[in-house]
């Protein structure tokens, strides 16, 4: 992310559209081993996270629109914002990650659910 964003200013809508934007940068960060870059960037995103669960009514929900996007990044990243919210929608959705054998998305998918089954990750 090239700027700061203020996402007390910024919709719904255009969270949901940056959120996607960082984690196709994210994605590709990852794929080029820039591991500062996509870490600078996954704080961008959970802060986005932050924005929306502090909204009115938990609106972290819009994220689940990401579900079933072509860049598993950015499904990773939506279904895990969202386990608190939909849990049983958000761990289908890191089901079908491991499915699709995608990895590293599909690790982290996989540990997410290992993690949460054993009670050391509860989502808030």
């Amino acid at each position: 992310m090239s700027r700061k964003h203020d996402l007390k200013s910024l919709s719904n809508a255009e969270i949901l559209q940056l959120f996607e934007q960082l984690c196709i940068e994210q994605y590709d960060a990852i794929e080029g081993n820039e591991n500062a870059r996509a870490n600078r960037l996954i704080t961008s995103t959970f802060a986005m996270e932050n924005e929306l669960k502090s909204r009115p009514g938990d609106q972290r929900r819009i994220l689940m629109k990401l579900f079933g996007h072509p860049n598993m990044q950015v499904r990773l990243a939506a279904a895990r914002a969202n386990l608190a919210v939909d849990y049983l929608a958000a761990r289908r959705e890191l089901e079908a990650i491991i499915d699709e054998q995608w990895f590293p998305q599909a690790g982290d998918a996989g540990m997410t659910l290992w993690n949460l089954d054993r009670g050391f990750y509860r989502p808030t």
